[in-house]
């Protein structure tokens, strides 16, 4: 009896000490909140508008991934005493979104340096995953424009790139964009 309790216990500490550690809500809800500051602090006179809180979760053999959804301009909005906007108007506001995805995506490139450093229990050899959807009126015209940007590289690909202090032009090559 005493032989069959012995191997259990080395069993079960065998199979815990082969298990890799995992990776904590406290750690992702922390990321979650450094990354909703970055997109509320973007710009103090002309914010990103953020809509709805940044989730993260981690998928085990894969890595961590982390959502959100912003509104570009965050002063597109209609109201009664602001009417509906005219057609030279709405390009404009097309205009300023177009070039506000650029720097929404430097934002998401520095990020996911960021959660590469600060998320160490994501294996290395796993992904972190930065997803944002874009808000957009029904009257908004939105041609050329993502209404999804997501990006993903290898933890230890983010890793080796933040040692380097590369630069915004190698990152853009390390990391995988998809727009939707």
């Amino acid at each position: 009896m005493k032989r069959v309790l012995l191997l259990a216990l080395l069993l079960v500490t065998a199979f815990g000490a082969a298990q890799r550690p995992r990776v904590n809500r406290i750690a992702l809800a922390a990321m979650e909140r450094i990354f909703d500051q970055r997109i509320l602090r973007f710009d103090l006179n002309d914010p990103f508008d953020l809509l709805g809180a940044t989730r993260g979760v981690y998928l085990e053999g894969f890595g961590a991934v982390f959502t959100t959804e912003v509104n570009l301009v965050a002063s597109a909005v209609v109201t009664p005493f602001r009417p509906a906007p005219d057609k030279d108007q709405i390009e404009k506001l097309r205009q300023r979104k177009l070039e506000r995805v650029a720097l929404l995506k430097k934002h998401m490139r520095e990020m996911m340096l960021n959660l590469a450093a600060s998320l160490e229990a994501v294996p290395p050899a796993e992904h972190v995953a930065l997803g944002v959807s874009v808000f957009y009126f029904s009257w908004e015209n939105h041609d050329g424009l993502p209404s999804q940007v997501l990006m993903r590289a290898r933890r230890q690909t983010l890793l080796d790139a933040a040692a380097r202090r590369a630069g915004d032009a190698t990152l853009e090559k390390l990391i995988q964009v998809e727009e939707f």
